[in-house]
C-alpha cells in the first residue's frame, strides 16, 4: 500500500484547519450572544451589532466546516433504502448521490463568488457595524468549492477501491489516505 499524494493530504488538513477555524468562530459568536443576553438583561445595554456578527459569525461555521465533515464522511444520510441493497447499488448510489453533490455545491461556489464580486463593487456592509459584506461571501464561496473537491476527491477514491473517510482506521495521522 501506498499513501495518497500530497495534494489530497495537504487538502484535508487544510480543511482541518478551516473546521478549526469554524469552531473558533462559533465559540466566539456564543460568548458574544451571552454577552448580549446579561447585558440585555442585567444593565439594560445589549452589544450593538450581535444579530448581524453571529448571522456573518454562522456563515463562517457553516461553510468552512463542510469539507473537513465530507473529509471525515460526516455528513447526514438517509439510508431507508441503501441498506436494504447490495453492494453494486451503494457503490452506484454513492457515486451518484456524489456527482451530484458535485455539481450543486460547485454551482453554489460559483454564485457566491459573483455575489460576493458584486457585494465588492457595490460596497455592501453591515447596518450596524459597517462590515463589508464580502469577505463572509468569498469565505463562503471558498469553503463551497472545497467541499466541492473533497467530494470529487472521494469519488476518485471510491473509484479505486480506496477507503474514502479520512476517519478510516486504514489512514496514517495526517490523513493520508493508503491505497
Amino acid at each position: 500500500m501506498r499513501q495518497a499524494p500530497r495534494w489530497i493530504v495537504a487538502l484535508r488538513r487544510f480543511n482541518r484547519i478551516l473546521h478549526f477555524a469554524a469552531g473558533v468562530a462559533l465559540l466566539g459568536f456564543l460568548f458574544l450572544t451571552v454577552a448580549d443576553i446579561i447585558g440585555r438583561s442585567a444593565f439594560n445595554q445589549p452589544v450593538s451589532g450581535t444579530v448581524e456578527v453571529t448571522s456573518l459569525a454562522l456563515v463562517v461555521v457553516v461553510y468552512l466546516a463542510l469539507a473537513h465533515s465530507e473529509d471525515m464522511g460526516d455528513h447526514i444520510t438517509i439510508d431507508l433504502i441503501y441498506e436494504r441493497v447490495g453492494n453494486r447499488a451503494k457503490f452506484f448510489l454513492d457515486i451518484v448521490s456524489d456527482l451530484l453533490t458535485i455539481v450543486i455545491v460547485a454551482l453554489i461556489s460559483f454564485q457566491l463568488y459573483h455575489f460576493g464580486l458584486r457585494n465588492l463593487a457595490s460596497g455592501a456592509e453591515t447596518p450596524v457595524r459597517d462590515w463589508p459584506f464580502w469577505p463572509f461571501v468569498f469565505l463562503a464561496s471558498l469553503g463551497a468549492a472545497l467541499y466541492a473537491l473533497s467530494t470529487v476527491i472521494r469519488v476518485l477514491l471510491r473509484l479505486r477501491g480506496a477507503p474514502v473517510n479520512a476517519a478510516d482506521p486504514t489512514l496514517d495521522e495526517v490523513g493520508g489516505v493508503e491505497i
